[in-house]
């Protein structure tokens, strides 16, 4: 038999699924006697973690009261980050976003710098008079099986088994959850994204490094040993950029946005209005990232057949410079196999994607404690 927390953590969750449902669809979905449901919710709505409230519009008869989450229940960060850039957010206990942060970190920063940035913009972006619940971390790079520890990240200096989980927590003194800062992006167009009501599809983030957040039949793949996704060092072969066609590069050297700025020697604002003004040397840089990067979704669509294909990171904003020849290249390698051809869409999300994942991630996880 349940336990009343039980109850009221299972009831919060599907709320927070639903958006806004009433008691006796709460009673129905998850087998409970209207009574003790009542109880239970009462309980909620009490101690402010649930809200009740009439539609505005109705027709004939009386009006079901909602349940929805009450936005000063509290508050939920979250932070992603990668070798250029760290972005913050907080967010109510409704998931609406309270306030936000983003800063360059600094070049050649090492893994001690990172870390007091990180606390930083938490504080920075935490809001007065709500009382902090859990922060969630985007983390680059390889986690251990527990999701506790920054294993490797080859773009920091020194970023090797960093107990992440314990340093932050420490700090804070609130629950902290980590994940892959792709797998996190990739939540985050599963929960509020390009990715809703799909059940098999891919998110691939392109920044510093180059990483895929995987979705198998709704459920977020990690892997036997938690490393799915690390497709940065995918081999790949392009002759055009003077190596020998035998020879293997790891993708992110040639497609991640690191590369290419470190190529043109620019920065991302430089790089986008050069490809906006259609110069001819930056097309020809990005279209061979891009078909690099098609290549080997073409690759991945062979061995895991997902539906959409969702791309994050500032190339996406590049619809016929980087997405068109992204395109045009999978098209070409699964010509023959137009059932295994993925559709192909940019995040819509911006550059918070992964801090708002990360602060959703910290949300979805809290509970009540007993």
């Amino acid at each position: 038999m349940l336990n009343s927390r039980t109850i009221e953590n299972t009831i919060v969750r599907e709320i927070r699924l639903a958006n806004a449902t009433s008691r006796v669809q709460l009673a129905k979905q998850l087998g409970i006697a209207p009574s003790t449901m009542g109880i239970q919710i009462d309980r909620l709505v009490e101690q402010g973690i649930l809200k009740e409230s009439v539609p505005e519009e109705w027709g004939l008869g009386r009006p079901p009261k909602l349940l929805e989450p009450n936005p000063t229940a509290g508050q939920f960060i979250g932070v992603d980050f990668d070798a250029r850039r760290l972005h913050a957010v907080s967010v109510d206990f409704s998931q609406q976003l309270l306030k936000q942060h983003s800063r360059d970190l600094p070049s050649q920063a090492k893994a001690a710098d990172v870390i007091l940035q990180i606390q930083e913009v938490i504080r920075e972006v935490r809001f007065r008079g709500r009382k902090l619940l859990g922060i969630g971390l985007a983390i680059p790079g390889t986690l251990d099986e527990e999701a506790t520890t920054g294993l490797h990240y080859r773009f920091i200096s020194d970023w090797t088994n960093l107990p992440l989980k314990r340093i932050v927590q420490g700090a804070f003194r609130v629950p902290v959850y980590l994940e892959n800062n792709v797998r996190v992006m990739a939540m985050a167009e599963r929960w509020f994204g390009q990715a809703r009501n799909i059940q098999n599809f891919i998110c691939i983030g392109i920044r510093s490094g180059i990483g895929a957040g995987i979705f198998l039949n709704g459920e977020l793949y990690r892997g036997s040993g938690g490393l799915a996704g690390e497709i940065g060092t995918w081999p790949v072969c392009d002759s055009s950029l003077n190596k020998k066609i035998q020879e293997s590069i790891p993708l992110e050297d040639i497609a991640s946005l690191r590369a290419i700025l470190e190529t043109l020697n620019t920065s991302v604002d430089g790089l986008l209005e050069s490809a906006e003004k259609c110069d001819s040397s930056v097309l020809k840089i990005l279209k061979i990232a891009a078909c690099a990067v098609g290549r080997v979704i073409s690759q991945i669509s062979l061995m895991l057949n997902p539906q959409r294909i969702v791309i994050g990171g500032p190339l996406a904003e590049l619809e016929e410079a980087f997405m068109s020849p992204l395109c045009e290249e999978v098209q070409r390698c699964l010509n023959q196999q137009s059932g295994l051809l993925p559709e192909i869409v940019s995040t819509q999300l911006g550059e918070l994607a992964g801090a708002k994942g990360a602060a959703a991630l910290s949300l979805h996880r809290w509970e009540l404690k007993v």
